[in-house]
């Protein structure tokens, strides 16, 4: 036989494998995703549970076998990285894969569950707005849920060659030998260390702590290797709760690695358990609010909202708020293109409009007050008290605006180590998660970031609750939420799925087939965003009163003010 009828039949039997495989992964994918509807609608009734917010409307979970093979696809498709294109393509094939699979910690069904809540109350809203009786089911795909804790890795966009840059060198920084989402290290007593410095100054902090003698600048992807070890023989000199206690200390942030019942121990654990998902506290007897109809941006429209947050869990909040329509002006001390965590800050400008303003200078701090007294909803995910100086705390806030909803997000509970700093894969690492999720000695994060979307979603629905009450009974609140509270929450989650109580009425139903048009597309195009064309991952949710709110995903830059 000629070399090149072998070389025929050999290409053909690998695509033939190749095509098995994948037909196989989508089967499976199927069945999971099956399951996953199921974990979400139990969920969804212990969420309304929690929060107290329980509304008539149904909810259906759909279930689609077209979706792995559309998000497979769109792992291979605007890659915007000028360099390591390959790693963010493995990063994305990665957390679909993972996506599609069992879960052994679930996150798709909450995700799933608070935003299916969400807009079951945004459609609550609405109706109130315009007087309407009828309400409508809520559809929510379930892979597209899963999906919203994986966008991070999703995003595209085409445009300025300064932000690529700038979002490549983001990346670049992040990945280092201290980044606790990748790399755990064990201490004198054989317990375990993740570092959780996510911005330079953080960094800086923390080596100088440890005693690391080289230069911060040059903790980065390119010096992994070097790097990891270098850290690995640090923290071999330290005992766990020591070397946590210092990163605190120090400003920065990191933590030990504990089980559930070591957690559990914990004072700040015993504080974060005691937690509701959400608190709301109403700070005084403002008048009711009207906010008249809706007008075709959306149902929250007209509704103001002030973005004092960064990163992701704060951010992925006021996006919510604003892709159904509301007015949400983020304030950011310098330019979009030069924010220094540029690869993790994109996606939460969806659906907003910036405004720089240095608090150092009177007349802009002056603005930034005169914009609080104009606000419906104030969102704040910074350390606490990091604003006090400048006469804006929680309290200032409220003396400013005695009508405002103020919603904050904070790592751990609002009384013990309420003024530490922390994120999102430290909530998994301290909590034990990332040991549930793997083992003691092999724990490993979860997929995506769930611990900063999902919290961001759960504060978005204390403050959509907020506004119901806000119109319904009037008053001034004041909405507090937690990344490690969330953390407990998918504890809890992963354990009534795991036993689920036979007697539970469900207000929602499972569909498989059925799809609605702005599931066709993984990615929704938003042309005219401060760095050009923008490709953010397509909404979870579906309500038939309004359609398509895809043109609220628009961002733009340098504004004065409120954008009319």
């Amino acid at each position: 036989m000629e070399w090149y009828y072998i070389l025929l039949i050999v290409v053909a039997s690998i695509a033939l494998l190749v095509c098995l495989s994948l037909e196989i992964f989508y089967l499976q994918g199927f069945f999971a995703m099956k399951n996953k509807g199921k974990d979400a609608q139990i969920c969804y009734e212990d969420l309304k549970k929690r929060t107290g917010v329980n509304l008539p409307t149904k909810v259906e979970f759909l279930i689609n076998k077209k979706r792995a093979r559309q998000m497979l696809k769109a792992c291979f498709k605007d890659n915007p990285f000028p360099r390591y294109r390959i790693v963010l393509m493995y990063l994305r094939l990665k957390a679909v894969v993972r996506l599609y699979k069992k879960e052994d910690l679930l996150q798709t069904g909450p995700a799933a569950a608070c935003l299916s809540l969400a807009a079951a109350q945004v459609e609550d809203i609405y109706c109130m707005r315009n007087k309407v009786s009828e309400v409508k089911p809520v559809e929510t795909d379930v892979a597209y849920s899963g999906l919203q804790v994986i966008r991070l890795y999703m995003m595209a966009y085409e445009g300025s060659d300064d932000f690529k840059q700038a979002r490549f060198a983001s990346a670049l920084m992040v990945d280092n030998g201290l980044n606790g989402s990748f790399y755990k290290y064990e201490c004198k007593d054989h317990t375990f260390y993740s570092a959780h410095v996510y911005y330079e100054n953080q960094k800086v902090k923390l080596m100088k702590a440890l005693k690391i003698k080289t230069d911060p600048a040059d903790y980065n992807m390119d010096n992994l290797k070097k790097d990891r070890k270098e850290v690995a023989g640090v923290v071999k000199g330290y005992n766990g709760a020591d070397i946590e206690e210092l990163s605190f200390e120090c400003g920065a942030s990191g933590c030990v690695l504990r089980d559930r019942s070591e957690w559990n121990e914990t004072p700040v654990g015993k504080a974060v358990n005691e937690m509701p998902l959400f608190r709301t506290v109403k700070v005084s007897e403002a008048p009711k609010k009207d906010f008249g109809p809706t007008t075709a941006k959306g149902p929250l429209s007209g509704i103001k909202v002030l973005d004092l947050t960064h990163i992701i869990a704060g951010p992925a909040a006021s996006r919510v708020l604003g892709e159904y329509g509301a007015e949400v002006l983020l304030v950011r001390r310098g330019k979009f293109v030069k924010q220094e965590q540029a690869m993790l800050e994109l996606d939460g400008w969806a659906s907003k409009n910036s405004i720089q303003l240095d608090f150092n200078d009177p007349k802009q701090l002056e603005k930034c007050k005169k914009l609080i007294k104009e606000a419906d909803v104030i969102v704040y995910s910074y350390q606490n008290h990091v604003l006090d100086k400048f006469g804006l705390s929680k309290e200032d806030i409220h003396t400013l605006n005695p009508n405002i909803i103020y919603g904050s997000l904070m790592c751990f509970s609002d009384t013990v180590w309420a003024d530490r700093p922390g994120w999102a894969p430290l909530a998994e690492d301290i909590t034990g998660l990332s040991i549930r999720n793997g083992s003691r000695k092999n724990p490993k994060n979860l997929n995506g970031v769930p611990l900063d979307y999902i919290p961001g979603f759960i504060l978005a629905n204390g403050i959509l609750n907020a506004i119901r009450l806000s119109m319904t009974e009037g008053g001034a609140y004041n909405v507090t939420g937690s990344l490690s509270r969330t953390a407990v929450w998918l504890h809890e989650c992963t354990d009534i799925c795991e036993n689920p109580d036979k007697n539970t009425k469900y207000t929602s139903t499972i569909t498989c087939g059925k799809s609605e048009k702005i599931w066709d597309n993984v990615l929704q195009t938003v042309p005219g965003c401060a760095v050009g064309t923008v490709k953010y991952p397509t909404p979870a949710t579906y309500v038939p009163y309004f359609e398509d709110l895809t043109q609220n995903m628009k961002f733009t830059d340098g504004n004065t003010d409120w954008v009319k």
